[in-house]
């Protein structure tokens, strides 16, 4: 595997994912985009999501009653029109139905994206496929697709080497899942657990650190420290509590609604020395969790609190920033706004560009909302 410098994304990069379903579903739960807009919370940084079920490197589902463009070419003018810096390029997926026979096309339409992608003086980072994972198959049929899956994913990544761009083997740890049934809608299409396990799998891809931190305090020694991504600022220790006040460099991850099978970020706090009893931990005039002294010294996890509304928060502002995208960059009645029939009803583009009004100010929250604000937590005894 070749060896690249860490990543990163600069300030004004305008990212955009690129692909079929697996790209277009993330607008749902907007888990791409967080994992990435949150890691440089302080950069000015755009997301567009130029997903559409179906597709293939020649861009063969974007197709409408109009010609020119021709699919491909209006993939690459909806490309140049947002002004890439940065590409995820996931495809393979459908192209893999053609088995061995259609490798050669693959390739040769893959290399052919990536070569237009680098006239637009953007880098690209490689995505394969996700494993197919249905138990409704019969275990032949589920195997022959997932041995076409795994195919398709070995070519991407002989593209990406040849050409010395970043690959993220996604087909590999979705393979490895236990009970892979809930992290689908159907085994094909990811889920809401589906999104948050693969947002965590492009930041291990990415070489990013992981999201946990620990905090690990000793009451006796009148110590407090943090590992991971968190950092005491200050502490103090009286008789009855305990007063500190917690930096975090990146907002968690949001957990799902419903209970996932993976523990992917764990934020921790470990207190030792506490006397006999019940202990609460708050966080500004709010309680998050109470526990025995003898669990809180085996370490307590974390789920809540307002970190975590600001991260649900913002992730609810992405979501819907996409979905107003979605509207703009694929509207119902393209044909007749911009297509061969643009004469009827032409005049109503300019509905569309009212949208980016919009989109650029819920860009505007999406900047102000990532940025994690220190908190502080309390510590003392339930009376």
């Amino acid at each position: 595997m070749e060896d690249f410098p860490d990543f990163e994304l600069e300030n004004e990069d305008r990212v955009v994912l690129l692909g079929n379903s697996l790209i277009q579903y993330d607008q749902q739960h907007g888990y791409i985009e967080y994992a990435l807009t949150t890691r440089w919370p302080q950069k000015d940084i755009t997301f567009r999501n130029l997903g559409w079920t179906g597709d293939t490197v020649h861009g063969k589902a974007r197709t409408y009653y109009t010609t020119p463009p021709g699919p491909y070419e209006l993939l690459i003018d909806q490309l140049k029109e947002v002004e890439p810096t940065v590409v995820f390029v996931g495809y393979g997926a459908n192209e893999a139905y053609e088995g061995e026979e259609g490798i050669p096309d693959f390739r040769q339409g893959l290399n052919k994206l990536l070569d237009d992608i680098e006239k637009m003086e953007a880098r690209a980072v490689l995505l394969s496929p996700i494993p197919h994972m249905s138990q409704m198959l019969a275990e032949e049929e589920l195997n022959a697709r997932n041995k076409n899956l795994k195919l398709y994913s070995e070519v991407i990544a002989e593209v990406a080497s040849a050409r010395h761009i970043r690959f993220i083997n996604l087909f590999k740890p979705f393979q490895g899942l236990d009970n892979s049934d809930q992290f689908t809608t159907d085994g094909v299409h990811l889920n809401e657990n589906g999104y948050y396990y693969l947002a965590s799998v492009m930041e291990d891809g990415l070489g990013l650190p992981p999201r946990k931190w620990r905090v690990e305090i000793d009451r006796a020694r009148k110590d407090a420290k943090a590992t991971g991504m968190a950092t005491i600022l200050e502490a103090q220790f009286g008789d009855e509590e305990i007063n500190f006040t917690l930096g975090s460099q990146l907002l968690p991850l949001p957990p799902p609604d419903s209970d996932t099978v993976i523990e992917i970020q764990t934020r921790d706090f470990t207190i030792n020395g506490l006397g006999r009893g019940c202990y609460t931990l708050s966080e500004g005039p709010a309680d998050i969790i109470s526990a025995s002294a003898e669990r809180w010294s085996e370490g307590v996890e974390i789920e809540r609190g307002l970190l975590f509304e600001q991260a649900n928060e913002l992730q609810e502002l992405i979501v819907n920033k996409n979905q107003l995208y979605f509207r703009k960059y694929r509207p119902v009645n393209r044909t007749y706004l911009v297509g061969f029939r643009s004469f009827e009803q032409g005049q109503n583009t300019k509905e569309l560009e009212q949208l980016d009004l919009f989109i650029t100010r819920m860009e505007d929250q999406v900047f102000q909302l990532r940025k994690p604000q220190p908190k502080v937590y309390r510590v003392h005894a339930v009376k």
